[in-house]
């Protein structure tokens, strides 16, 4: 091979390398101009953008902020950025005006294209729950005049005003609902908030109905034993060992007649499969490429949500459903359940978490150990005491 050609194909191999360098030559070369001293917060912005390109869950996490927004400043006109896979997260909001769809994997292409889009739409204001250097460059590039986002490490060097990311553990909706301090919102209620329409309520009784067929009269019960996909990453330790599920599930049915319906995408087909192999007792199933106003209807209709970190546990709690999460990678201190009548089941090893920063190792450092340190007796516990707050039990 030619050595002009070894040096085509080094280039090409190394396109991202070379992208990501020319990102932060651009950074550093603008980052005095856009430290300049900070404009005045604009008392009745016309146009203000969220921009949060993934995931499902992090997009819920989102919504106290843009429920408080809305109330904020109730003439403007709210437009969110978000990616495809996350945009049914906000798409029935009461609280936006628009859904502006952006990338959810960046090249230059796709970034200068998303500027042009950006300045085209004249935004007054851009809030950025995110610790993403390249949408704190895109925002900056886009001229918006106010631009309010994470500083996690100095990436949020486009801001006007960024927010710094506090350095003890909080729970990631309360540090994105920070984002409302630079404006004066300063105590934003703990409430994760998604809509369904009165059309896909109705949808979801006739489904519950058809699934509950047959069934004993008690608690109806959505078990999540898949997750821990998405287009950034796929992290399938967080999910409970389904042999652990299936002696939730058998229990439930022969102590309390439950109706379990156990749910999933075509993604968590294989989860939902271990779980009934090892049941005795016979569980609904419902596993598609459901449309997610169905599903939270679903969910809102139950009188328990079982799961993992993963957006439908988010929507659980967005809902209102009384929930509990079992958690291993992940802290929920957090990504729990942000819900007064959330809980989460955790027994960390020494290396725990070991998800941080939206990553997580290859190998995982303990093998596991922390999702099989969650016994099933522990989970139990927390099911009685939730059932027994809604008087299921006597």
């Amino acid at each position: 091979m030619s050595s002009r050609l070894r040096l085509v194909r080094r280039l090409v191999i190394n396109k991202r390398v070379v992208f990501k360098s020319w990102l932060v030559s651009v950074s550093t070369q603008l980052l005095g101009h856009f430290r300049a001293r900070p404009p005045c917060i604009p008392p009745s912005p016309a146009r203000i953008l969220i921009l949060k390109p993934c995931c499902l869950g992090d997009v819920l996490l989102t919504t106290p902020l843009v429920h408080a927004l809305r109330h904020h400043y109730p003439r403007a006109h709210l437009t969110y950025g978000v990616g495809q896979w996350s945009r049914p997260m906000v798409a029935t909001s009461r609280d936006l005006d628009a859904i502006w769809p952006i990338p959810e994997r960046w090249t230059l292409g796709t970034l200068m294209a998303s500027v042009r889009a950006l300045r085209q739409r004249r935004f007054d204001m851009v809030f950025v729950p995110d610790r993403s250097p390249l949408l704190s460059g895109l925002v900056a590039l886009a001229g918006i005049p106010v631009r309010i986002g994470l500083d996690s490490a100095g990436r949020g060097w486009g801001y006007t005003h960024p927010v710094p990311v506090v350095t003890s553990v909080i729970h990631e909706a309360d540090l994105y609902s920070m984002l409302g301090h630079p404006v004066g919102v300063m105590q934003i209620p703990r409430q994760l908030h998604f809509y369904v329409p009165a059309e896909a309520e109705a949808e979801a009784t006739t489904l519950r109905a058809s699934l509950s067929t047959g069934k004993a009269a008690g608690p109806f019960v959505v078990l999540h034993p898949g997750g821990g996909a998405n287009p950034g990453m796929t992290l399938h330790r967080k999910r409970w060992l389904p042999e652990r599920w299936a002696i939730i599930a058998d229990r439930l049915i022969q102590e309390h007649a439950a109706i379990v319906v156990l749910v999933g995408a075509s993604s968590d087909q294989a989860a939902i499969d271990a779980v009934s192999a090892q049941m005795h007792m016979d569980a609904a199933v419902w596993v598609k490429q459901w449309h997610w106003p169905v599903l939270g209807g679903l969910i809102k209709s139950a009188d328990l949500f079982l799961g993992h970190d993963t957006g439908m546990m988010h929507l659980a709690c967005a809902v209102g459903t009384p929930t509990i999460a079992i958690f291993g990678p992940s802290d929920p201190q957090m990504y729990g359940p942000y819900s007064p009548i959330g809980t989460f089941a955790w027994s960390p090893t020494p290396s725990s978490p070991c998800f941080e920063n939206g990553t997580a190792p290859v190998n995982c450092p303990c093998a596991d150990q922390c999702m099989r340190n969650v016994g099933a007796d522990t989970v139990w516990a927390k099911i009685e005491k939730m059932l027994e707050r809604r008087n299921w039990l006597v």
